[in-house]
């Protein structure tokens, strides 16, 4: 979910493409998938590329109705219901189109998969780019929906209310009908306090039209997201510049929101250079930016807008600004005793969280944080490692992910920390890794200790490196280790990098999580924007499109994890403080997440037809159809002389 993760080791762009996507040319992308654009690096000022200046043009056309479409910051909400119908209902009917085709093949290519593996993620990719933005347009039907006529059923999300503390929740509701028993809430809190990653502003009479994303280049899902959400919520028209390893999705989306190119509220385009995309965040008719990268990358964002409005104050300037810059994130294991299948359990979570897209996730698990006198620790870590070596290993793609793990641990062995390496199987038998591709356990001791060693908690390492730590705490407090030691130490700065999100585990032997006064109060403490509780932090991501949120918490005043959020179609939050906080089962349950015994891939294909459907009824059909095909296909598939024809 990065667009500019690398902080070192970046690969000099190698192709320069001048292309504007449209729904009928938007395969004919041969941008270099190792083209990576570090925008600190510009050398000066470039023209503005023609398809740029093309895109520009068009958007704000439209933002100012000179031609026979209304402006987006100026549609009712009747309006804005009506286009979002209209959107969703594209969605549905063109399901064939940009459920296949090359960009699938281009993003298996990119993550170096093979065989099983890549005949796998081909669905699992269409299924996640599916799901999602389904979910995200009927979860904002249903809040337009509700807004503009108050006599409808009142939505889940807000007719489920309680107080912790200071602090208003809504919820809990399902986070999605194929996830059993997970379940999340939204916290808000007041904002006296507020950081100065707040920024929620809307468009204004004196604000510039034009959103610029800057796309993400580890996720298919996460640009398309952001463009949603700019459009459709904040009623901004979109200029997305895709990211240079994923060129590809510019296929895909041109299909799903052909419905807002033609009305001029969305155009995309490739990367081209450094220099051109500080031209294009310089020209006049930019009035925001949305980034997922690095927190270098977003301070050189800053830097871009401020001198091409040096009259604009800083603060001016941040509110100019949303951003989801990634963290080290913590997996806090509660005090108490577990059994050995909650151990289990958590550890099974945890790795799958540290080994998807080879560790290559701003939420995946970077340091596991133990306390220093829990006597099952050295039982825990054993069953870490067992599990670490039973998921199988996915190749760590991204560029530059490999060489920061060398580096960190490099300076990890100089400074005197244990690291091992633990080996797995691959993936699939055709898809070639090697030991740098594996995860490296780094124990960092505990701090205040000789030797305590905080490197891996400071910077993060978006591949695969998994640190250790251990927190000395007073144990004559009765269910305060969460909230005396754990939540302190996470919450500052000094200590680890980011607020992004992070996941709690806790065993039943402590009381369940909802009733534990305890475990509500460390987690109202908690200054993360996401929080998963005996659950893996993707969850936490996916509550944005049913109405949650994503993004650093707006108190964490250094914006490490950037500024702002996505999400919250019903209009919770606003300008106030807020987290998610996502709830999984007991731990005696088995996770539903697991890289060694991941669904057959026509599971995916089955649920995309139920998902990416109008109606229970139609998609229900369709699933029954595809599944007896298959079965014909299978059957005669196994006949002696016919089979080789269907081979």
């Amino acid at each position: 979910d990065t667009t500019h993760h690398e902080q070192n080791n970046r690969i000099p762009n190698q192709l320069t493409v001048d292309v504007i996507i449209s729904p009928s040319n938007s395969k004919n992308s041969t941008m270099c998938p190792n083209s990576i654009t570090d925008m600190s690096k510009a050398t000066g000022a470039a023209v503005l590329p023609a398809s740029y200046r093309e895109a520009l043009n068009t958007l704000t056309a439209n933002a100012d109705s000179s031609n026979n479409n209304p402006s987006l910051s100026t549609l009712s909400d009747e309006s804005l219901l009506a286009l979002t119908k209209k959107l969703l209902s594209h969605f549905y009917s063109t399901k064939g189109q940009w459920v296949g085709g090359d960009w699938i093949d281009g993003e298996t290519e990119l993550l170096r998969l093979a065989g099983s593996a890549a005949d796998y993620n081909k669905v699992l990719s269409a299924f996640n780019l599916g799901s999602l933005v389904g979910d995200y347009l009927r979860t904002l039907v249903d809040a337009l929906e509700y807004k503009v006529d108050k006599n409808k059923k009142q939505p889940e999300l807000l007719s489920k209310v309680r107080k912790v503390g200071d602090d208003e929740v809504y919820g809990p509701v399902a986070v999605g009908g194929l996830y059993s028993g997970i379940s999340f809430e939204v916290w808000t809190s007041p904002t006296p306090d507020a950081g100065d990653n707040t920024n929620e502003s809307d468009n204004s009479e004196d604000s510039v039209p034009v959103a610029v994303v800057l796309g993400a280049g580890n996720q298919n899902f996460l640009s398309i997201l952001d463009v949603l959400d700019n459009a459709l919520r904040r009623r901004r028209p979109v200029l997305l510049k895709h990211h240079p390893l994923r060129p590809f999705l510019s296929e895909p989306y041109g299909i799903i929101l052909e419905p807002l190119i033609k009305r001029g509220y969305f155009a995309q385009v490739q990367d081209v250079s450094i220099d051109a995309t500080k031209t294009l965040l310089s020209d006049p008719a930019v009035g925001h930016v949305h980034i997922t990268g690095a927190f270098e990358t977003a301070q050189a964002v800053h830097d871009t807008l401020q001198k091409a409005h040096p009259q604009l104050s800083s603060d001016k300037i941040k509110s100019m600004i949303t951003s989801e810059l990634g963290c080290v994130t913590p997996q806090i294991l509660d005090d108490g005793v577990y059994t050995e299948l909650e151990l289990q359990h958590v550890c099974q979570t945890i790795t799958f969280g540290k080994k998807s897209n080879g560790g290559c996730n701003c939420l995946s698990a970077q340091v596991v944080v133990l306390p220093k006198h829990w006597a099952q620790k050295d039982l825990f870590r054993s069953k870490l490692f067992d599990e670490l070596k039973r998921q199988p290993t996915t190749p760590c793609y991204y560029p530059g992910s490999v060489e920061r793990k060398a580096s960190m641990v490099g300076k990890c062995k100089q400074a005197g920390s244990k690291c091992a390496t633990v080996v797995a199987a691959s993936v699939s038998e055709e898809t070639q890794i090697s030991e740098a591709d594996q995860v490296c356990v780094v124990e960092c001791g505990s701090p205040g200790d000789e030797g305590y060693n905080p490197d891996p908690l400071l910077s993060e390492a978006f591949g695969p490196v998994l640190a250790i730590v251990e927190l000395d705490h007073d144990e004559s407090g009765e269910d305060d280790y969460l909230a005396k030691t754990a939540v302190p130490f996470v919450n500052d700065k000094d200590n680890i990098f980011g607020s992004l999100s992070c996941s709690v585990f806790t065993p039943l032997s402590k009381g369940k999580t909802y009733d534990r006064k305890g475990l509500q109060s460390a987690l109202a403490a908690l200054l993360y924007g996401s929080i998963g509780v005996n659950q893996c932090n993707i969850f936490g991501y996916t509550t944005i499109v049913k109405g949650g949120k994503w993004g650093g918490h707006p108190l964490e005043k250094l914006g490490q994890s950037g500024n702002g959020h996505v999400g919250d179609q019903y209009g919770i939050i606003g300008n106030k403080n807020a987290k998610a906080i996502v709830y999984g089962p007991s731990l005696e349950t088995k996770p539903i997440l697991d890289l060694a015994s991941t669904p057959p891939p026509i599971v995916f294909e089955v649920l995309m037809e139920l998902t990416c459907t109008p109606s229970v009824l139609g998609g229900l059909m369709s699933a029954s159809k595809m599944v007896m095909i298959r079965s014909v296909h299978g059957i005669i598939s196994y006949l002696p002389l016919v089979g080789r024809f269907f081979q």
